[in-house]
């Protein structure tokens, strides 16, 4: 038993402890230098503010007043020209239609001087498209010239040089593939700044700085084996990890067993060997053993390998019953606009909730919710918290005649709890045992202190629906969205990869000093472990001969 434990550990040593000595070294830098991306706050910040008032002359040259108008036909028929609304924008069921699409998502803002809805068609493929706001003209790709000048205006920096890609090494991930094909955008200063331009969606979508990337060649992408030409095949990239994790788990179990074996059932001495390089791997592989195999062992449950956990989003019909049916927004943008003053808002994006259609108005400073719908259902959200604008509401920003007046359309900062429980309390076939509102972080929602982007994905305050069957929900009242789903497979998620991996335990989340001095302790004794037993394999792999 001890030789074959032996074998298998001599030889899976010799395969991969070049590769465990890059995954200590390189998770050490992960740790404090995340992959680089654009995080929600950097986005807005960027954009410029909403501005649907107006409507420069030479844009309305040419064009019909019911181009400019979306209310229905009939009801514009036979009016006078002065009688028609031709400030911005439609509505974005009517620029979808106008454009003869499907869309999914939709956000309004700006680019350049013109209002666009940015839509997420269905398609011929699934990929964000821009349109122009006031006629639902579908817009043209941009051009790299036009690309940099996005890029300008959203860094305030000048463009020094630009390229289109399909993907590089910093834009691989499939989160990018509804904005390809990308214009990367390189701006001047000292800090080596590039922009990513969607010239679909004619928006800025990724970041990167020199430093980010310096650190990544030595950080993520090797920790992760997210070199381009292998990521860019999700399968098979998941595939090469999960199928490198296994023989590592294995060699870990195997190292740990011999190296107490040898400590407890050796008659003669604790530590039996007296070469240098295998006296000391055996030393801090008893140091770091168990830490080594709960580490490759959850970065191999990282991968969700043969599908053991559960999805952490919102399944489709727990999703259809929290979004209702089908509804228009009927409300104009630039009312909703009005309506969310003083808020310097930057986008408008459209949700639906329980049958009912919001328009999310998003700043720098926050955000707020404005019903866009009839207004016409019983008991509807809107009609407390909140008065109107001073300047009101006029009967061109009611665009289908439903006299969506002031005293009908409030401002909230986020849905009311009544409709938010309700909603939780339909969102399965049985109701749920208990229904809260979370005002700091638990168990399973939470964010890591280090990396403040994971707190803008895990918003507080959130209400928290538990099911009988251990399924736990939690939604955001200011988005009105789900933002996490878990089951018992999560809670053992949670504990196998996060916890094991990351340290992800409250009582180091709440003490980030310890935690951090901790992960990198035991990683700096996994490096030297791994440097020992890269020279074991070495030595064992070169004959003693041949190293004279």
């Amino acid at each position: 038993m001890k030789q074959a434990l032996l074998l298998v550990h001599k030889w899976l040593g010799v395969a991969l402890a070049l590769l465990f000595l890059v995954w200590f070294a390189s998770g050490i830098v992960l740790y404090f230098v995340p992959f680089p991306s654009l995080t929600p706050t950097e986005r807005l910040a960027g954009l410029p503010l909403l501005v649907l008032e107006d409507l420069k002359a030479e844009r309305l040259a040419g064009l019909p007043a019911l181009a400019l108008d979306d209310r229905p036909a009939e009801q514009l028929a036979g009016l006078p020209a002065t009688a028609v609304d031709n400030r911005c924008c439609l509505t974005a069921p009517a620029a979808t239609a106008r454009a003869g699409l499907r869309a999914v998502e939709a956000r309004l803002g700006m680019h350049a001087d013109m209002p666009v809805w940015r839509l997420l068609r269905t398609a011929p493929d699934k990929r964000w498209i821009a349109v122009d706001a006031s006629t639902g003209a579908l817009l043209p790709d941009l051009s790299t010239a036009q690309a940099m000048a996005v890029a300008e205006a959203f860094s305030g920096r000048r463009a020094i040089y630009a390229e289109a890609l399909e993907r590089d090494q910093w834009t691989v991930a499939q989160g990018f593939n509804p904005y390809r094909p990308l214009v990367r955008v390189e701006l001047d200063g000292n800090d080596g700044l590039e922009l990513y331009v969607s010239p679909g969606a004619a928006e800025v979508v990724g970041e990167t700085r020199r430093a980010e990337r310096a650190w990544n060649w030595v950080g993520a992408i090797p920790h992760w084996i997210y070199f381009t030409e292998l990521r860019r095949w999700p399968e098979r990239w998941h595939n090469v990890v999960v199928w490198l994790s296994l023989p590592g788990v294995l060699l870990a179990a195997t190292g740990l067993i011999i190296g107490v074996w040898q400590l407890f059932l050796n008659r003669s001495r604790w530590i039996p060997y007296r070469v240098f390089w295998m006296r000391w791997h055996h030393i801090l592989g008893l140091a770091v053993g168990m830490v080594t195999l709960t580490w490759i062992f959850s970065g191999l449950m990282s991968m969700n390998p043969f599908s053991v956990f559960s999805p952490r989003g919102a399944r489709a019909d727990e999703q259809r019953r929290w979004s209702g049916q089908e509804v228009a927004a009927q409300l104009s943008p630039a009312a909703a606009l009005r309506l969310a003053a003083p808020l310097q808002v930057r986008e408008l994006e459209t949700l639906r909730f329980n049958g009912q259609a919001w328009y999310r108005l998003r700043g720098v400073d926050g955000s707020v919710l404005v019903r866009a719908d009839s207004f016409a259902a019983e008991g509807s959200v809107a009609a407390a918290d909140g008065a109107a604008a001073a300047g009101g509401i006029t009967a061109a920003d009611d665009v289908d005649g439903t006299a969506a007046t002031a005293s009908h359309a409030a401002v909230i900062a986020a849905l009311p709890d009544a409709d938010i429980s309700a909603a939780l309390g339909r969102l399965r076939a049985e109701a749920p045992v208990t229904l809260s509102r979370l005002t700091a972080y638990d168990e399973l929602y939470y964010a890591r202190g280090n990396q403040p982007a994971n707190r803008q994905n895990r918003p507080l305050p959130v209400w928290r629906a538990t099911w009988g069957d251990g399924v736990v929900v939690y939604a955001d009242p200011a988005s009105a969205r789900i933002v996490l789903r878990a089951d018992n497979s999560s809670r053992w998620q949670r504990l196998l990869y996060n916890g094991l991996h990351s340290f992800d335990f409250a009582p180091l989340l709440a003490r980030p000093r310890l935690r951090d001095s901790l992960v990198v302790l035991l990683s700096l004794l996994g490096v030297a472990m791994s440097v020992t037993a890269c020279v074991v394999a070495w030595r064992v792999f070169v004959p003693r001969k041949r190293r004279r």
